[in-house]
């Protein structure tokens, strides 16, 4: 008997379950987790494993498929399993507890609350009122506050990867994720961290870091026990701590020493910081560009970076022959088909190995999504079910000549590579959206990525086998 089984859509590891696991098998509980794409009858493999509770790590977008998936437990289990929803999308939006199949929810940052929760269930104790859970029985909804954040994250155990890496083709990506700490900075519109922190106003200190000694020790234990040939940090903002950074990247280049990647803002891009970072071993950063347009960036986006910013922070990275890629967005409210190609000319300009396009999704209660309503970029009846489980796929929100701009999505790497074909592609784009376009767009998309990120050929493969490595 299991006491806590995480059952996942996507296939791609996860920090928020990799710690809960961690947390409740250093206090004597067994957790595991399950990956839909592996599994030819998902329900029986469930059932086989007689779980106490079933959670599903939740996004929007896939929200629509987990409660039909959390249905189909409690009929073919008559009830006996407890399902409960974690991750962004029950924070952000708790009203899915209304939704048949949904026995709990857990809000933000939930290590100790589902410790509490099995604790309580295995002592056969009341759970109605343990923090961070909205808990139903017989359809009334217990609602409780969140608790504070942990102040110390050197205080949790190392992220549990034997969930995940069970699965050989995880275990053997040569390529390792790891996560420094928890919360960014800045306030952008269109980013969970905004709305997190209005959550945990008064809970804690919202940004917080582990000690670069915790950080070195957990690589040490996953090069020993899974090896690795390079690393990525997955941290928001990874150089936004320069006391931090200069306490860590000597350590990490003396102990460690191996090729990384990292997220990086270009405001706080200095020559000074590039070196300290090439030294260490980075070979590459990501940047989130999000628009070339200023006026939609800052006032629609949140996101207070200027051009000449990010072209300076470009040419100091390519000055150090750093591989670069940068995030970008398209379909924003106000969005043109001209601003979308204000922004291909941008990274254009700073010439990246790689560029991701996503299209906006206006996922529940952030502020653009709230901006959009009011400004009629939504309809009226627009609803958590209209968002789409893809950053790709499409957008709900209303702009004009919207063909256009998603077709430019399709092409935006091929613009931004070969910008003289800018000319033609605005002519192509005028043609209706075609899986044509679609496809070549993810044939550049994986070619690049596999560079940037230093895949190898098995690891593309691998990827292939077991999802759409492009829908994420």
């Amino acid at each position: 008997m299991i006491d806590f089984l995480f059952v996942q859509k996507s296939p791609f590891p996860s920090f928020g379950p990799m710690f809960i696991s961690a947390v409740l098998k250093k206090n004597g509980y067994n957790c595991d987790l399950i990956l839909a794409s592996e599994e030819k009858d998902l329900i029986k493999t469930i059932l086989d494993k007689k779980p106490l509770i079933v959670s599903f790590p939740t996004i929007t977008g896939e929200h629509k498929w987990i409660l039909e998936t959390a249905r189909e437990i409690k009929k073919k289990s008559k009830g006996r399993i407890l399902t409960l929803l974690g991750g962004p999308h029950p924070t952000y939006y708790p009203e899915i507890i209304k939704e048949k199949g949904v026995d709990i929810i857990s809000l933000g940052e939930s290590e100790d609350a589902i410790l509490e929760l099995i604790c309580a269930l295995k002592n056969k104790k009341d759970i109605k009122k343990i923090m961070n859970l909205w808990i139903k029985e017989n359809d009334k909804i217990y609602k409780n506050e969140i608790r504070p954040l942990v102040y110390d994250l050197d205080n949790l155990p190392f992220p549990d990867r034997e969930i995940y890496y069970k699965y050989d083709f995880l275990k053997k990506a040569s390529v390792k994720q790891f996560l420094t700490g928890r919360g960014c900075p800045y306030s952008c519109t269109f980013c969970a961290n905004n709305l997190l922190r209005k959550i945990y106003q008064g809970k804690g200190r919202y940004i917080r870091r582990r000690s670069p000694d915790n950080v070195i020790s957990e690589m040490k234990d996953v090069r020993k026990k899974y090896g690795m040939k390079t690393l990525s940090f997955t941290d928001d903002n990874f150089i936004s701590n320069q006391v931090w950074l200069d306490e860590f990247l000597p350590k990490y280049k003396k102990e460690i020493n191996l090729p990384f990647m990292c997220n990086v803002t270009a405001n706080l891009v200095t020559e000074s910081l590039i070196k300290k970072l090439k030294s260490a071993g980075c070979y590459g950063v990501s940047m989130g560009i999000e628009s070339g347009n200023e006026k939609l960036r800052k006032e629609i986006l949140g996101k207070y970076i200027t051009n000449s910013q990010i072209l300076s922070a470009g040419k100091t990275i390519k000055k150090y022959k750093l591989i670069l890629k940068t995030y970008n967005i398209l379909c924003l409210p106000g969005e043109t088909v001209e601003s979308a190609f204000e922004t291909i000319l941008l990274n254009a300009a700073i010439r990246p190995d790689h560029t991701s396009c996503s299209l906006l999704q206006p996922y529940p209660k952030y502020d653009i999504t709230e901006f959009a309503k009011k400004n009629n970029y939504l309809p009226r009846n627009f609803d958590v079910d209209d968002v789409f489980d893809s950053i790709y796929s499409d957008s709900p929100i209303n702009v004009s000549n919207k063909n256009q701009i998603k077709n430019l999505q399709t092409f935006f790497f091929i613009a931004v590579k070969y910008p003289k074909l800018i000319p033609l592609i605005r002519m192509l784009i005028k043609l209706p959206p075609n899986f044509v376009y679609k496809w070549l767009a993810k044939l550049f998309y994986g070619f690049y990525m596999s560079r940037v990120h230093k895949l190898t050929l098995l690891d593309i493969v691998r990827y292939a086998i077991h999802c759409d490595p492009f829908k994420i």
